[in-house]
C-alpha cells in the first residue's frame, strides 16, 4: 500500500507525539511543583523521564520493526501513549506521575520512530527529506496548539486536565493508525539473534555519514527541547501567566513551521548537507541575539520570543535533513538507524535539559543560553564535516 494524503497527516501527528507530550505539560510545570511541594530538580523529571524513555524506546522499537514490521509498532505506541496519560490523572504523588510519563515516553518513542522510518521506506532520499519536512511542518502546528492549550488548561482546569488531553490525543492516534497506516516493510517473524542485533547496531554506528548526521541532529534536538526546561522560570520572573507564556513560547513552533516549509522547497536544490550547515549557523545567531537582549536588560517577552522564532526557523531546516541524511546512509538497516538516531537525539535532549537545571538554569537565564551556544559549536563542526566529506 502507498501512503495517501491522510496517512501522511496521521504520521505527522505520530511524529508530533513526543513534542506534544512536552509542550502541553510545560505551562503546568510551576503549578505541579507547587501542587506536590517538589523541588525544581524533581519537577524537571516530568520532562526528563519522558524524553529519556522516548530515547530508549526508539532503540528497541526501531530494531524490532526491522523484524516484525512498522504497523504493529506504531499502533502499540499510540495505545501506550493514551494509557499513560489516562493513569497520570490519578497521580497521588509526583513519583507516580513521573512513572506514567515513562509509559507515555515509550509510546511516543514507538510513534516517532515509526513515522520517520515509514516515510523512509516509502520514498527516495530527496523526496523523503521533502516529505519529512512536510510532515514536520504539519506536525509543528499541533505542538503550538498544544502549548497554547496547555496554558489555558493549566489556568482553568489544572495540570490533570493537560494529562487527560494527552490521553485523548493518544486514543485518537490509536484509532487512526489502526485504520489508515499500511505496512511498508514485509513481515519477517524470524527468531531473534542477539549477535544479529548487535551486528546491525555495529554496522549503523560505524557508518561515519550516519554518525555525523546523528550528532548534528542530536545537538539541535537537545537545544530545542532544553528550552522547555528553563524558559518557564524566566517567563515566571517576568510575571507572565501560564496562558501568556504558552503564546510567547509558541514563536519557536512558528519559526519551526516556517523553516520546514523553506526546507521543503529548497532541500533538493541546495543539498541537505549545506542546509544543515546554514541551520546551525542560524541557531548560533538566534541565541547570541537572545543573550544580547538579556544583557541589555530588555525585560519583555518579545525579546525572548523573537530570537526563539529565528531559532525555530533554522532548527526546522536542520533537523529534517539530518534525520533523512543519516537514515538513508544505512540502507536496509533503516529501522535500526531510526532507533539509534532517535535515541541519541532524545538522550542528548534529556541530558541537556537536566544539566542546565542542575547548573542553576532555573535561576540564571544567561547561563542557560551560554551552555546552548557552547553545545551548538559541536553541531556546526559536525555539519561542516558532513558537507566537506560529501563534496570531496
Amino acid at each position: 500500500m502507498s501512503l495517501n494524503r491522510f496517512a501522511i497527516i496521521i504520521l505527522a501527528l505520530a511524529n508530533a507525539g513526543s513534542v506534544i507530550g512536552m509542550t502541553l505539560i510545560t505551562p503546568s510545570l510551576t503549578m505541579i511543583k507547587s501542587n506536590f511541594a517538589a523541588s525544581a530538580d524533581k519537577t524537571q523529571l516530568i520532562l526528563t523521564s519522558f524524553i529519556f524513555f522516548v530515547a530508549i524506546g526508539q532503540l528497541f522499537f526501531g530494531t524490532l520493526s526491522d523484524k516484525i514490521g512498522r504497523r504493529p509498532i506504531i499502533i502499540f505506541g499510540a495505545f501506550l501513549y493514551s494509557i499513560g496519560g489516562l493513569l497520570a490523572i490519578i497521580s497521588p504523588y509526583i513519583e507516580f506521575l513521573i512513572f506514567m510519563r515513562v509509559i507515555q515516553g515509550l509510546g511516543a518513542a514507538a510513534c516517532l520512530s515509526m513515522a520517520r522510518v515509514i516515510v523512509n521506506d516509502s520514498f527516495q532520499r530527496e523526496e523523503a527529506a521533502q516529505k519529512l519536512s512536510f510532515i514536520t511542518a504539519v506536525m509543528v502546528i499541533f505542538p503550538n496548539v498544544a502549548l497554547i492549550s496547555g496554558g489555558i488548561i493549566a489556568d482553568t482546569i489544572g495540570w490533570r486536565g493537560s494529562m487527560f488531553t494527552l490521553s485523548v490525543f493518544g486514543f485518537f492516534l490509536f484509532l487512526c493508525t489502526l485504520k489508515l497506516i499500511p505496512e511498508t516493510k514485509p513481515l519477517n517473524f524470524e527468531k531473534f539473534s542477539n549477535s544479529e542485533i548487535l551486528n546491525s547496531y555495529y554496522k549503523v554506528i560505524s557508518n561515519k555519514t550516519f554518525l555525523n548526521f546523528t550528532i548534528l541532529g542530536a545537538t539541535q534536538t537537545a537545544i530545542f527541547f532544553s528550552t522547555f526546561s528553563f524558559m518557564p522560570y524566566e517567563f515566571e520572573r517576568m510575571g507572565v501567566s501560564s496562558t501568556e507564556f504558552s503564546i510567547w513560547l509558541a514563536f519557536t513552533g512558528l519559526g519551526y513551521f516556517t523553516g520546514n516549509l523553506i526546507n521543503g522547497n529548497y532541500a533538493s536544490k541546495i543539498g541537505i548537507s549545506k542546509m544543515c550547515f546554514i541551520g546551525c549557523l542560524g541557531t548560533s545567531f538566534a541565541f547570541s541575539l537572545m543573550i544580547v537582549f538579556h544583557l541589555l536588560n530588555f525585560k519583555y517577552p518579545f525579546f525572548i520570543s523573537l530570537p526563539l522564532f529565528i531559532f525555530g526557523l533554522f532548527n526546522g531546516i536542520t533537523v529534517a535533513n539530518s534525520i533523512i541524511g543519516g537514515i538513508s546512509a544505512t540502507g536496509k538497516l533503516s529501522g535500526t538507524a531510526t532507533g539509534i538516531a532517535g535515541a541519541t537525539q532524545m538522550t542528548f535532549a534529556a541530558i541537556l535539559g537536566t544539566f542546565i537545571i542542575a547548573c542553576g538554569g532555573d535561576e540564571s537565564f544567561a547561563l542557560s543560553i551560554i551552555i546552548i551556544l557552547i553545545l551548538n559549536c559541536l553541531a556546526i563542526y559536525s555539519s561542516s564535516v558532513i558537507h566537506w566529506n560529501l563534496i570531496k
